[in-house]
């Protein structure tokens, strides 16, 4: 019997994004922004066979809304909705819970090299948990092989020192755009042409500027 083709490399991609109750009047951009990025990713072979997509939101829990997916069999995204409290802790829990799951399945699927993960968290806010910092810890810890490259996206009440505490590659923090749709555009339009950009290179590479934000110095070197 022959042994079953090995598969191209994976980039497995987590898109986290905050649905407390602030995010409420952005419900719809959300839903549509997000769409848009899975259908011009899904038309995208080599994209598409390069990062698969999971889609996670955190309020007062934290949700699991599409499990890792090639996005090429993703026919219908759920629907996100906006409600509770901006808590972190249990985010970065349900990270890292997904992420061990997720590597042991595409390995397992025959996938001949998985790339360390990447995290894209878009936030409006601060956390009201205080202690998010040991979630953040067990998830980031430089003992773990599957450890993930963090990359923070924030807008609204978004605090920079935080932002740059919960990133390993790279911190944003919109400041040159007048309506927060435009940062919500714009952040999800980082993450599409990021997956372009490292599906061509066949390695992980993240924009050095994104349209409307300031980079923003990060605590934690990956």
């Amino acid at each position: 019997m022959n042994a079953p083709a090995l598969k191209s490399k994976c980039l497995p991609t987590y898109l986290v994004i905050d649905t407390s109750s602030s995010m409420k009047s952005h419900e719809s951009l959300l839903n549509d922004t997000v769409d848009h990025v899975f259908d011009v990713v899904g038309n995208s072979p080599r994209v598409a066979e390069f990062a698969h997509v999971s889609i996670i939101t955190f309020n007062t829990d934290a949700h699991v809304v599409l499990e890792l997916s090639d996005i090429e069999t993703v026919e219908n995204l759920p629907t996100i909705t906006c409600q509770g409290t901006t808590n972190y802790g249990k985010m970065f829990q349900l990270v890292k819970q997904r992420i061990d799951a997720d590597i042991s399945g595409l390995t397992h699927d025959g996938r001949r090299a998985v790339l360390r993960p990447a995290v894209f968290i878009l936030t409006d806010g601060e956390p009201m948990d205080k202690d998010w910092a040991t979630q953040f810890n067990a998830l980031t810890d430089a003992s773990w092989r599957r450890r993930p490259h963090i990359i923070s996206y924030g807008f609204g009440t978004a605090n920079a020192t935080v932002l740059g505490k919960i990133a390993t590659k790279a911190a944003y923090l919109a400041t040159d755009v007048d309506k927060e749709k435009e940062a919500i555009v714009s952040m999800l339009t980082s993450l599409l042409n990021t997956l372009v950009a490292s599906a061509s290179a066949q390695e992980f590479r993240i924009p050095d500027d994104v349209p409307g934000y300031t980079r923003v110095p990060i605590e934690f070197v990956d």
